[in-house]
This record gives C-alpha cells, structure tokens and sequence, in this order.
C-alpha cells in the first residue's frame, strides 16, 4: 500500500490551517459557488474544497459530494488522510492530474476507487495559504477515465487562488471579530451555489449604486511617537436587511462577477474625499496619507490611470498622499500591462506599496519588478519575533532589504507592546495593528484626530 506523503514543513502547514479556524464549520456559500463553477467549468459531476488536516481531509464545500463519498463520509464530510488524492497536492503543492486512478499505484487501492463509487479521474490544484504553505487542494473527480487540457488545469488552478483568497478574508474577518451572518454563508438563504452569487451580484450591484459601501481606517502609526502618520482604508457594505457585512461576505462575489472595478473605484474615491476633508479640517491631520487597495483586476482596466487622476481631482487630495497597495496574490496575476499602468500611475505622485511581503513564492522578483515605495511587512513575521532567532533573522532581512533598495517600511498586525518595541529596535519606523487601534468608522477616526494627542496604544 502506498502512503500519502508528508509536507517537508508538516507542522508549519498544519498551524498555518488551524489558524483560518474553518475546520468542522458549516457551509459557505460563497465557496459552494466556487465548487460549482469548477465543476461546471470542467464538465465533472463532482467538485470538493479539501482542508487537508492531520489524519483527515475535510471538504469545507462541494458539489456532487454523494457521488465520490460513501453514506458516513458524506455524512461527516471527511475521509481518512490516507485515502486522499489531495494530500499528494498538498505534499508538492503542485497541481495533480490523475486521468485512471485505477491503473496508477498510488490510488488503485482507494476505497473511493475499488468501492462503489468507483472514481477513476481525478485532478486538483493546491489551495496557498497566506504562509506559502499548502492548506488543501480544490479538486474534481469523476466515475470515467478522462484527459485534461492545459487549459482547463489552468481554471482548477485559478479557481484555487480564489478559494486561498476568500478563506484569508473569512480568517482576518474572524481575527477582526467580524463573523458571518447567518443566511448569507450558511446556505441558509434562498437559492444556492452559482444561482446564489448570482442573485448576491444582483444585490451587491443595487448596494454600490445605492451608496451603501462604507470605509473603515486603520492607522499607520509612527512607532517612536505613536502618532498617526497615516489610515489603510478598508471597504465594508451596510446592508440594508443584514448590518454591516465584513469584506469576505461580499469581496468573492465581486471578484467573480466583475464588481470589483466600480466597487474599487468607489472605494477610492471615498477615501481620498475622506482624507481630504480632514486634512482640510483637522490640523492634525494635516499631512495625513491614505492607503487603498487594489485588486489585480482593477489594475488590468484600461482606464485605472483615469480611476486615480479623477479621484484625486473630485477629492481634491495631492497625489503624494496617495498609496496604491497591490498585495503578492494579486501581483502574481498582472501582466505587462500592469506594469506601464503603474508607471503612469506613480508619475502622478502617487507611491505604490507592496503588501503582505515575504510571504510568496516571488517576494523578491517584485522588488525589483515594481520598484515600491513602501514594503509592508505581513503580520506572519511581526508574530514570530522573539520565537526563535531565526525567526528575528529573517524578520530582519526583510527589513533590511527593503530599507537599503530605498523602501518605507511598515510593519502589519502589532498585537503588543513587545512588538512595538522589537520593530523599533530592527529599524522599523511605522507600523499598524490591533495594538494602536481595529478599523473604525469616519465618524470615529475623526474624533480622534481631533485630539490634541492621538498617542500609542489609545
């Protein structure tokens, strides 16, 4: 009998999946739509999510499960590690193509594959985490032998980086004390996988036309003197019938319908009007920066150049208090295009940071691609200072690296005091997190900057 193999940093991946804290939850709509379009997009009956734990693979959505999964496992929505194609994913991170699982000696003895269900194909494209580690793979299987073209391993493998995208939204909600709303992931709603996001689209799109996105901050803070220097703008949806929706409850279903443009646009435009205002207003706001995301889909529109010029125009806002941030999901998936976009974008005055580094597989090659202003290093290294000193060594190399090519640094998710001060003396300058403040409101940001002194940890 052949084993499933091991990850080489099994215990890194397995405290990497536990901390998106979405093993034995209930279903998700968002990722049963996911699911959906892989299986339709495919041509196959079946199309799984699988979390890919110690001893276990748990499929966190799926569609067609009964047809691959005796009464128990569809029952408990898990199978033993052992009789998973996926853990091959996971052990490689590398997609897998199995076209007759009964002639290839890895899978023939499966009890999926000689029992009643009878799989015989199988293909799956591994699901990165935010560590560059391997959380499962989003896979499909069907009863008959078949071939798969390039081209459509390509889908299973962009529909992954969906899947990596949205459970990252769901553990930084979760993180934010954001949870789900009942009757939106649960299932619980009307309709269900594609004609669920369909009719989320419909909404979504009536919300950004109704004005109903609103921006949070969080600040940018200066470490030695805790004042702010800076806000991240952060996109949430006041619904009419549900409150106010995290990102991961509505960013998914814009990502698949297109709605991130107008969606990122709007955002834009209301940041740079927000900070504005109290750059105009509030005299300690007064050089004050914002920070707005955006998506590798945003990037690639042909008028994203004219998206920033006019939110700078209608804000009034100078360009040089502007930050694009682009994050290392998204840059994967720019092409040239992007590049000469960003050029034009950057000769305005505006700087451009790259997000969450350190954490891809081509952390280095986008230095040198994008040529950033501002390095934001991911909250994974902020954690793991003092763990171990090889942990503050290659906290300090990142540092190191992006302060010698020129770069601003800003370190991500400060927890503690601790940290603050471990950053301080690594040479970090600004830094953002929960220790200085959550994302709030611009009623409540103002009333802060309104303060004589907007000091550390207030």
């Amino acid at each position: 009998m052949v084993h499933a193999p091991r990850h080489p940093r099994e215990g890194e991946r397995l405290a990497s999946l536990r901390s998106y804290q979405v093993l034995d939850t209930g279903a998700d709509a968002a990722l049963q739509a996911l699911t959906a379009a892989a299986a339709q997009a495919l041509g196959v009956p079946t199309a799984l999510v699988s979390l890919v734990d110690e001893h276990r693979q748990f499929f966190k959505a799926a569609t067609g499960l009964e047809a691959v999964l005796g009464e128990e496992a569809h029952r408990t929505r898990q199978t033993p590690r052992e009789e998973s194609f996926c853990a091959h994913v996971v052990a490689t991170e590398q997609p897998l193509v199995v076209p007759d699982a009964g002639a290839d000696a890895r899978f023939a003895h499966l009890p999926m594959v000689t029992g009643p269900q009878q799989v015989r194909f199988y293909a799956g494209a591994p699901i990165i985490g935010r560590d560059g580690l391997a959380l499962g793979a989003l896979c499909v299987k069907d009863r008959t032998p078949r071939r798969l073209e390039a081209a459509a391993l390509q889908v299973l493998t962009d529909l992954a980086a969906a899947v990596a995208e949205l459970l990252e939204l769901r553990r930084l909600d979760a993180a934010a004390g954001l949870h789900a709303v009942p009757g939106l992931h649960d299932g619980s709603g009307a309709g269900s996988g594609a004609r669920q996001v369909l009719d989320e689209s419909h909404r979504l799109r009536a919300g950004i036309d109704a004005g109903e996105l609103v921006v949070h901050y969080q600040p940018v803070v200066d470490l030695l003197s805790g004042r702010w220097q800076g806000v991240e703008a952060l996109v949430r949806w006041e619904h009419p019938q549900r409150g106010l929706l995290p990102p991961a409850a509505f960013l998914p279903i814009a990502e698949a319908s297109g709605l991130i443009v107008p969606l990122g646009r709007q955002v834009l435009t209301l940041a740079c009007t927000q900070v504005a205002l109290w750059r105009e207003q509030l005299s300690a706001a007064a050089q004050l920066h914002v920070a707005v995301n955006v998506s590798g889909r945003q990037l690639s529109e042909p008028d994203v150049v004219e998206v920033v010029t006019d939110a700078l125009l209608i804000s009034g806002l100078p360009a040089s208090a502007l930050t694009i941030e682009l994050t290392e999901t998204s840059a994967a998936d720019v092409g040239a295009e992007v590049d000469i976009a960003l050029q034009r974008i950057r000769a305005l005055g505006v700087r451009l940071a790259l997000d969450d580094f350190g954490t891809g597989y081509a952390s280095f090659s986008y230095l040198q691609r994008f040529q950033p202003d501002v390095v934001k290093i991911d909250r994974c290294f902020v954690a793991a200072l003092g763990r171990s000193p090889r942990d503050d060594l290659l906290a300090q190399t990142l540092i190191d690296l992006g302060s010698r090519l020129g770069c601003a640094i800003v370190a991500e998710g400060i927890e503690e005091r601790e940290q603050v001060a471990a950053l301080s003396a690594l040479g970090v300058r600004l830094g953002q997190g929960y220790f200085f403040s959550a994302p709030r409101g611009a009623t409540e940001v103002g009333h802060r900057l309104s303060s004589p002194e907007t000091v550390l940890g207030s």
